[in-house]
């Protein structure tokens, strides 16, 4: 109430109260959009194009992910749309070296991997197991054979990989409440400590994926949050300390989403603003 003002507040409450659809993205390593749509548009009576990212689509009423046409073939990435901003932000071009630092499942891999046309090198890190297990599940199903997997902790990312990687996507854990909408167990699942505790951690995962970035590449630092302890504070703190890093505007890579860059240059997507999770993005350029 304090950030948004009490209407505003309430608005942001309700958004986050309300079912959001099924979200899909397109993997263009296995298929068209075009195929997708059509194949979307028989089974399902409402399906609505994305409206912030390219090769997107919104179902209702259609069950479980798992049940659309297309999926089992590998041709669906589910992820709502502002999970796809980082990499729209990353300004992705064929024959890239790529790391995701802190990659999970992989569903932003598959993006990357889509965005350099099979013909680069993506190094999708994670530091549990558990992760790279669904991570090469997901390489299976979707044809990621670019992707390599790797079982490691991004903070010691600069040290194995110095100056390596055009691009460097760090996506970092965070509180997740941006997602309340998606996951709503998180309103009684985290305590106000958790966001000092979680900054603390972006912080080391960002001094130690930069020195992987080379000279002119790009940095791309996104959270699933919008608090600032999270996003304005961490950014702040990283720009003091590493003065061969600047801010750079993701504009040109992200025209569909425009809109949701603010004076500052970051993007903040919001749910009752723009219909999706809340997200914050910062791109940032290795200049020294």
């Amino acid at each position: 109430m304090r950030r948004l003002g009490g209407e505003e507040a309430g608005e942001l409450m309700t958004a986050n109260n309300a079912v959001p659809p099924v979200t899909v993205l397109v993997n263009r390593l296995r298929t068209e959009v075009e195929r997708v749509r059509s194949a979307l548009g028989e089974a399902i009576p409402n399906i609505t194009p994305g409206r912030w990212v390219p090769d997107a689509f919104s179902v209702r009423g259609a069950g479980g992910v798992m049940d659309l046409p297309g999926f089992a073939e590998g041709w669906l990435i589910p992820m709502d749309e502002a999970g796809a901003l980082p990499v729209l932000a990353l300004d992705l071009s064929p024959g890239q070296r790529v790391l995701d630092a802190c990659a999970g499942g992989g569903s932003k891999s598959a993006l990357i991997a889509g965005r350099v046309q099979g013909a680069g090198e993506v190094v999708a890190m994670d530091r549990s197991p558990r992760a790279v297990r669904r991570l090469e599940v997901a390489i299976a199903r979707l044809g990621l054979t670019m992707v390599r997997p790797h079982l490691g902790d991004a903070r010691a990312a600069g040290e194995q990989w110095p100056g390596r990687f055009a691009r460097v996507l760090l996506d970092a854990p965070c509180t997740g409440l941006g997602t309340i909408r998606r996951r709503p167990e998180i309103r009684w699942r985290r305590q106000p400590a958790d966001l000092g505790r979680a900054a603390a951690i972006q912080r080391e995962l960002l001094d130690g994926v930069a020195p992987a970035v080379a000279q002119d590449g790009i940095l791309v630092y996104s959270t699933c949050s919008l608090e600032p302890e999270e996003t304005d504070e961490v950014m702040d703190a990283f720009l003091a300390t590493h003065p061969e890093f600047r801010l750079d505007d993701p504009r040109p890579s992200m025209l569909q989403a425009a809109d949701l860059v603010d004076a500052r240059g970051f993007v903040r997507a919001w749910p009752h603003r723009h219909g999706t999770d809340g997200f914050f993005v910062a791109r940032l350029r290795r200049v020294s």
